[in-house]
């Protein structure tokens, strides 16, 4: 990824993790998967297991 020496020149290492849809390896600081285009801030703003809407 090109903007990883830019992230690890800022002191912001990419934080890789598994997509919670199709379990692709990315930068969650993206904010989405690149190969489904999963977004985790929309995971996150639904809350754990989805109870944020209960």
């Amino acid at each position: 990824m090109p903007d990883d020496d830019a992230r690890l020149a800022d002191d912001a290492e990419p934080d890789m993790n598994l997509c919670q849809r199709c379990s692709t390896e990315f930068d969650w600081n993206d904010d989405e998967c690149p190969s489904c285009g999963w977004r985790k801030s929309d995971w996150v703003d639904s809350g754990r297991y989805g109870l944020a809407k209960s």
